[in-house]
């Protein structure tokens, strides 16, 4: 049993001591000793060791214990509260004399004390809410009334699947109640002898168990889980380029739906590569530690940012399994809590081993580092065969054309052993635009558009005969309008005004190299490529007009050179027009042989040959399919992989990477009696998470998921169950709760149906009298009523209009946001196009996140970039938010669908009638008089208004049909309805 002061206290304190050991010092250690400890004695104050003085102080010490935070004396400045009962057993040490024993007898805090399951006190059928009245009763206090049926149901959908119910369900539910409740005395008499529901009712225990078994649920409890995994969809960092790992947030899904134990659901994610014979699946849970943010900015040291990922790691297990700032004890031991810097890195060593996730592609160029990833393709056996389907056609195609070219086309063809890529050693940018090496070879460029720009590359030469060079300018998806220049989309143009080369010889001498011809497979007219080597007209090479498609420039040397190996080549390409005319993505060749001869058809030899129609349209065709094939791409996923052999790992001193000094072994914390026990690694350290040795992941689990129930946790400082967090409001319940959750098997749904099913979530949140003795509703007198997150609130509203799609897994979708933002954040440059159709109004877990521009609207409403683990979301009120709801294309959508939905589906064309169902789809119960007044008097001075403003009503009806029964005046006013509707507090508040 937990050692705490309970209110009973309050009254008991004044008769018998305290025990100053248990009761006092933590409550001084916790609150005080920040600013009158060891270290710091402000006021010369210090409460760590016995004074003569804590007496003489003692009443102004309890006088600003209890004083609103908001005051300037009062105390402790920073962090929790002190509550009732540690403000009673305070003043009974106070008023004892405050003495300090002679000897403070050691004790362990209670989180680090295995939770041992307490008797459940008499009174009530669900423990929660034996727990709840007894301190209920103590303080004083009533239980709120139960809540209506309408908002019962409208609470557990939120809660258990994050949408409102549609009127048919509530209309089910309410009826079910009512029949049930002209029957309640027989049923309770039954169920006080045979029965251990909180409740009577079948309805609702069923509605629960509909609600818990939904294909929803998954993807609303999957919201949290992202938050603590800081799962995103981009880098973050300045160079914030997209990666794909959505695949890890479907398994997050997939595997709340199924109720995977949560043992097994830690098990995979942090150590699911090393299960012996993984499946599939498991490998794809371990994306959990790959969302970890990647810093590939250039000049990013390699090593510095993988050791900056394993620190994540480590603070984000501390912070999702132990409920501790594992982060203080990085440079130092912890303050407060009892972890060392070697119980830092001994937990680090575990995730010291795996494959680093950026490298430069030249050790001896900063600039030059990219990011690799660990990718594991998806299996996608219906993609597969689609792909294997157009590849065959494909080639029937090359098939075709080249026995239908073999006299329509010149003579001469290219010769693939003529050609011998060139792998860039350094490629150097006059602006500091960023380069991504390509599996193909070639290298792409991201990030801002630079104005102009030089690219200086260095690449070795294999030895043998050097007759010329080949350039290739490249299209890429990832470049507005597919390239090769980087101008725009409308203008995706390059000028190249120099090719300069030079050899740098073994022995360091540098000779440059002599061209004598050049030749292209298009030049645009004034800008022939020979004006590369001749520099003469406009002195540059460019591509006018032939947008979308890749080029290529050939270089012949004035007589073939002899190559010995170790020679190098060095390009300087300037690029000097302006407005962004760079190239995107190139590719650098040597050639051997007749130059000339070993070049493909440039277009106006094309052109001179005349093709055929027929040849036409095959590679018509052709292009087609190449492009279906590139849309089929390969899924992967990010995932972790174990080095085949253990990297070294030691304590930094003060957390620098640079300064390692005590070499540690992996192991779990000393604090815990019995370290994990296994070989050094993430299997053993995972096992080890939600083991019985761990007393905290069990506590730390189920308060959470109460805090998204009751919108505070029974510890209020989910992070910190240190000495510094706050102390339990319910330390037997949250004990009861955590052996329940582990003797269940670990079962998520089991806990949440036990909280779902007490009569303490079935209050009305009318605070009647608990608004003066129990401000802050710790005690739980009545529901307490809080914002929805979010995408919740996003949710809501698509669903209110009829327009939110439940397809679930995927890639992230593009709903609409302002022009321009991604052109803002560094890295590759991402056009930004709306998904098409009602992908844009699937669930907001499906939003793409990209760190350094998240999507505004998630933000107005306190989500988060999640460039770290996020434990809990804070819950502002800002005008931001309302003007969101009013003037966000999402919500002006929204708010159109409601009015037209209002319209179709009231039961008759009645006003009152349309008013009443409107209330009803956006709320769940039905409007009172007033409420119905005040939206009738709305409804018609819109019409009015409507009528005199016809600009404005016409304005109204872009995107929208109107059927033939509603005139663009009513749909105004009705949409004036809707607006007002959805923007009710009540309508993004969990009632």
């Amino acid at each position: 049993m937990l050692r705490y002061a309970s209110l009973s206290l309050l009254a008991a304190t004044s008769i018998f001591a305290v025990d100053f050991s248990h009761e006092v010092f933590p409550v001084l250690q916790r609150a005080c000793f920040e600013c009158h400890g060891p270290e710091v004695q402000k006021g010369q104050l210090r409460l760590d060791l016995g004074s003569p003085r804590h007496a003489e102080i003692g009443a102004d010490l309890l006088r600003r214990v209890q004083l609103p935070r908001e005051d300037k004396e009062a105390m402790p400045k920073r962090g929790t509260r002190l509550q009732p009962a540690e403000i009673a057993a305070l003043k009974t040490w106070i008023d004892s004399g405050a003495k300090w024993p002679a000897k403070i007898e050691p004790h362990t805090h209670w989180s680090y004390l295995p939770p041992q399951r307490p008797q459940v006190p008499a009174g009530t059928k669900n423990p929660v809410d034996a727990f709840i009245r007894q301190k209920l009763t103590a303080a004083g206090l009533q239980p709120a009334p139960p809540a209506a049926p309408e908002i019962l149901i409208r609470r557990l959908s939120l809660d258990l699947t994050g949408l409102p119910p549609a009127p048919a369900e509530v209309d089910a539910f309410v009826s079910a109640m009512a029949k049930e409740t002209s029957a309640q005395s027989a049923v309770l008499s039954a169920q006080s002898k045979t029965d251990k529901r909180s409740t009577s009712s079948f309805a609702y225990e069923a509605l629960v168990d509909r609600l818990l078994a939904s294909e929803q649920f998954g993807v609303r409890w999957a919201r949290p889980w992202l938050d603590l995994a800081r799962y995103a969809d981009s880098h973050g960092f300045q160079r914030d380029d997209l990666r794909d790992i959505w695949a890890y947030r479907d398994w997050v899904v997939d595997a709340l739906n199924a109720n995977m134990p949560f043992d097994q659901f830690t098990l995979e994610q942090i150590a699911g590569d090393l299960i012996p014979n993984a499946k599939p699946s498991q490998i794809i849970a371990t994306g959990f530690h790959r969302c970890t943010p990647t810093n590939v900015e250039a000049g990013t040291e390699p090593e510095e940012s993988r050791i900056n990922q394993v620190i994540d790691r480590v603070n984000t297990t501390g912070a999702v399994w132990l409920g501790t700032t594992l982060e203080c004890a990085q440079c130092h031991n912890h303050k407060y809590d009892p972890f060392t810097q070697k119980d830092f890195y001994s937990l680090l060593a575990y995730y010291n081993n795996t494959e680093k996730e950026a490298e430069r592609t030249n050790p001896k160029t900063p600039g030059s580092i990219q990011f690799n990833g660990t990718a594991f393709e998806l299996p996608d056996a219906q993609r597969q065969s689609q792909r294997r389907k157009i590849t065959a056609e494909i080639q029937t195609l090359d098939h075709q054309i080249a026995a239908a070219t073999t006299t329509a086309q010149p003579s001469k063809k290219a010769t693939a052993n003529a050609f011998t890529l060139l792998k860039p050693e350094a490629f150097i940018t006059e602006s500091d635009a960023e380069t991504e090496l390509q599996p193909d070879g070639s290298t792409l460029l991201t990030g801002p558009v630079p104005d102009t720009d030089t690219y200086t590359v260095e690449a070795p030469l294999t030895a043998g005969a050097l007759s010329g060079l080949f350039l290739e300018a490249l299209t890429h998806p990832s470049i507005p309008g597919e390239g090769p220049g980087r101008g725009g989309a409308n203008r995706p143009n390059f000028v190249l005004h120099t090719f300069d080369c030079t050899l740098t010889l073994p022995d360091g001498k540098t000779q440059p190299l002599k061209f004598k011809s050049a030749h292209a497979d298009y030049s645009q007219a004034n800008y022939p490529v020979e004006n590369l080597i001749t520099r003469k007209g406009s002195g540059a090479w460019a591509i006018g007009r032939r947008f979308g498609q890749p080029h290529w420039a050939a270089f012949e040397l004035e007589k073939p050179l002899p190559i010995t190996a170790g020679t190098k080549l060095t390009i300087r390409m300037e690029q000097n027009f302006g407005n962004g005319l760079v190239i995107g993505c190139m590719r650098l060749s040597s050639i051997t042989g007749d130059v000339a001869a070993n070049l493909p058809a440039s277009e106006s030899e094309a052109q001179t040959a005349q093709k055929d129609p027929a040849v036409l349209k095959l590679e018509k065709q052709r292009a087609q399919l190449q492009k279906q094939l590139t849309a089929l791409k390969r899924l992967s996923t990010e995932v972790m992989k174990e080095l085949p052999q253990p990297r070294m790992s030691a304590i930094f001193k003060r957390g620098v990477y640079t300064d390692p000094t005590t070499p540690v072994t992996a192991t779990t914390p000393a604090i815990f009696k019995k370290p994990a026990s296994g070989p050094p690694n993430r299997l053993t350290l995972a096992k080890w998470l939600t083991s019985r040795d761990n007393p905290l992941a069990a506590r730390v689990t189920v308060n959470r998921w109460w805090a998204e129930i009751f919108g505070q946790g029974i510890v209020t400082t989910l992070e910190d169950f240190g000495i510094k967090g706050a102390a339990p409001s319910h330390p037997e319940m949250l004990d009861w709760l955590a052996c329940e959750f582990m003797d269940s098997g670990w079962d998520m749904k089991h806990i949440l149906k036990l909280i779902v099913m007490s009569d303490t979530y079935l209050q009305s949140s009318s605070s009647g009298q608990g608004a003066q003795l129990d401000p802050t509703n710790a005690l739980l007198s009545h529901f307490p009523r809080f914002r929805l997150d979010a995408e919740a609130i996003r949710d809501n509203a698509l669903s209110i209009a009829g327009l939110l799609d439940l397809k679930q897994g995927g890639v992230p979708i593009r709903p609409p946001q302002p022009e321009g933002l991604w052109r803002k954040v560094g890295g590759q440059q991402y056009d930004y196009q709306v998904s098409p159709g009602s992908e844009k109004h699937r669930r907001g877990l499906y939003v793409v996140l990209k760190r350094g521009s998240p999507y505004p609207s998630f933000m107005n409403f306190d989500a988060s970039a999640r460039m770290a683990c996020v434990v809990r979301r804070s819950r502002s009120n800002t005008p931001l938010q309302a003007l969101t709801l009013l003037n966000d294309p999402v919500y002006v959508e929204a708010a159109k669908h409601f009015a037209l939905r209002i319209a179709a589906e009231a039961p008759s064309s009645d006003l009152d009638a349309r008013i009443s169902h409107a209330f009803r789809i956006a709320l769940a119960r039905a409007p009172t008089a007033a409420e119905a007044r005040v939206l009738k008097t709305l409804w018609e001075q819109q019409y009015e208004a409507a009528q005199t403003d016809l600009k404005a009503t016409t304005a109204l009806l872009t995107d929208i049909t109107l059927p033939p029964s509603l005139t663009p005046t009513e749909f105004s006013a009705h949409y004036a309805l809707a607006t007002a509707l959805m923007n009710l507090d009540e309508c993004i508040t969990k009632p």
